[in-house]
């Protein structure tokens, strides 16, 4: 008998496997763990509508498979809004990107907040991504300093301030942060 463990986690990508299946990257507190989706494609599907890109929730695993989740956060607001899907991504290919297991439980609960933050707020995103980015980088051990008004910040403003990060990623972190021409 497979030991069913459950663990807090973001799906971060999605890879369709075979006619009804799907294998999902989960960034957990041991970094990323690539799980399987029975069925998940079938017409009626328990897990099809929790099983989405950028859901935060508690996986149930038996095995290699998953097979129940809890949502906390679902990413359903993040579709409504291109900005906020935009950084979504940017926060799931980060995570992808990054090769660090210490540091992954401090990551996970940075990307939980943006993601929730996203979610949850109609505020603009730009302090949300400047936050997230900050903290990774200082979980990383680097430190940029960001100084900018949170209640008066505007988009051209939050441009800069995107480009300072962009720029202090690609200096100090071996990835190449991919981003959206309509983001930045």
């Amino acid at each position: 008998m497979r030991e069913t463990i459950v663990e807090v986690g973001i799906i971060v990508k999605t890879v369709r496997s075979g006619e009804y299946d799907a294998r999902v990257a989960v960034f957990t507190a041991h970094g990323i763990e690539w799980r399987v989706l029975r069925g998940v494609y079938r017409p009626k599907a328990k897990l099809a509508a929790s099983s989405g890109l950028f859901t935060v929730g508690e996986f149930t695993v038996s095995g290699q498979a998953i097979t129940s989740i809890n949502v906390l956060v679902a990413p359903y607001a993040l579709a409504q809004n291109l900005n906020r899907y935009y950084l979504a991504c940017s926060i799931a290919d980060a995570l992808l990107h990054l090769e660090f297991v210490e540091q992954a439980p401090a990551a996970l609960v940075a990307a939980i907040n943006a993601l929730t933050a996203l979610a949850t707020t109609n505020k603009s995103c730009y302090p949300i991504f400047l936050d997230f980015y900050n903290q990774i980088l200082n979980i990383l051990g680097y430190e940029i300093a960001l100084t900018y008004d949170r209640e008066h910040l505007t988009h051209s403003q939050g441009k800069k301030l995107v480009q300072q990060v962009i720029t202090a990623f690609r200096n100090y972190v071996d990835y190449e942060i991919q981003f959206c021409e309509n983001f930045i």
